[in-house]
């Protein structure tokens, strides 16, 4: 979920856009730019899966007068490029969306928080958990880390958007919304859950070197 029109967030909004920069500052920092600059492929993989993710974007689906519902592949960005250009490649995205006019400009920071930032640490913590916890095995990876991390990111970004539109609304509003829209929110996570487990399966089959969160020696070689 994100937000398509303005609420007009006021202090609320400048917040947003503050901490949605710095946490974009430290992301650049983290960027492995000598790399991204010696390997072509790379930046090709990087710059290929934000134009399809900004795309995938402006496919959503309006379920009231300010929120919409979209995939996020947040969770795939994340196993593919590591969290910091997960989370450029996102804010990228979001930018596109706002100078094609299918969010507002306002909603800038609010919704680089809630489908930049959350959903890719979330992915980021789900799958450090599978890495550190859990055994080396290809079906938990994919099913654990691409599966459960997708639906726990998309989530995290719904019980967000419910949250501000709870503080920005009356009480018979924000009724309103939970009894008649709000409840897709958990029809939004079978279906980010499969698409993100179906790239990240596809992907670790048949291109293993463009997930940069999965080794090959570790998960596909016989003991």
């Amino acid at each position: 979920m994100s937000f398509s029109a303005s609420i007009d967030p006021g202090v609320l909004g400048w917040i947003g856009l503050v901490f949605w920069i710095l946490f974009l500052i430290l992301a650049l920092f983290r960027v492995p730019w000598k790399i991204l600059f010696r390997e072509v492929g790379l930046q090709h993989l990087f710059l290929g899966s934000v134009l399809l993710v900004a795309f995938l974007w402006q496919l959503r689906a309006d379920i009231s007068f300010t929120v919409s519902i979209h995939l996020l592949l947040a969770t795939t960005l994340t196993l593919m490029f590591y969290w910091p250009m997960a989370l450029v490649a996102t804010s990228l995205a979001l930018l596109v969306t706002a100078l094609t006019g299918r969010s507002e400009w306002d909603m800038l920071g609010i919704n680089g928080l809630v489908v930049c930032v959350l959903p890719v640490f979330v992915s980021h913590w789900v799958w450090r958990w599978v890495d550190r916890k859990l055994p080396a095995n290809f079906f938990i990876f994919v099913l654990v880390a691409g599966g459960v991390g997708a639906a726990a990111a998309t989530l995290s970004s719904g019980l967000a958007v419910i949250a501000i539109t709870w503080f920005y609304t009356s009480g018979y509003e924000f009724t309103r919304l939970a009894n008649e829209y709000f409840l897709f929110l958990p029809l939004t996570l079978p279906p980010e859950a499969v698409v993100n487990g179906m790239i990240i399966t596809g992907l670790t089959a048949f291109m293993p070197d463009w997930v940069r969160a999965f080794d090959p020696q570790r998960y596909l070689d016989e003991k």
